[in-house]
């Protein structure tokens, strides 16, 4: 049996409206198997898997998390979440209900920053969910 190369359609590097199609998914923080499925079924030509878009996106320079956000604009979009009602969200909702690409640091620091007694009266916010296992607890579980 003889071996067949594969062949490889790398005219995806130069294609300026692919770019801006992910660009787009991604500010609309769309989940990468939600953008799979679209870019899947706009550029059929190319070979498409949860990786591969990976590889692609980070070849475009495609990032879902942007670091060099205005501090200011993230305050005013949690400032005003915050006063209606997503007053009693945790910073992992906010991050998602505000639709910024900032850092999940980022918002819960503007939080703390504009609401401090809000973090206590949701709940235990960075503590642990279960106090920490120890010999006396695995010993106790095998004894029985």
């Amino acid at each position: 049996m003889a071996w067949i190369p594969r062949i490889r359609n790398v005219t995806w590097q130069e294609n300026t409206d692919l770019k801006k199609s992910l660009v787009t998914y991604v500010e609309q923080n769309l989940k990468l198997c939600e953008i799979l499925d679209f870019i899947e079924s706009e550029y059929p030509d190319y070979e498409w898997s949860h990786r591969t878009l990976q590889r692609r996106m980070a070849y475009f320079n495609v990032r879902y998390v942007d670091s060099n956000l205005d501090l200011e604009h993230i305050e005013t979009a949690v400032k005003q979440e915050m006063s209606g009602p997503g007053k009693l969200l945790g910073y992992r909702a906010m991050h998602k209900k505000i639709r910024l690409n900032a850092p999940l640091n980022i918002v819960y620091d503007m939080m703390e920053y504009i609401d401090p007694e809000g973090l206590k009266v949701r709940g235990g916010v960075g503590k642990p969910k279960r106090p920490p296992r120890n010999k006396w607890f695995i010993s106790e579980t095998y004894t029985r």
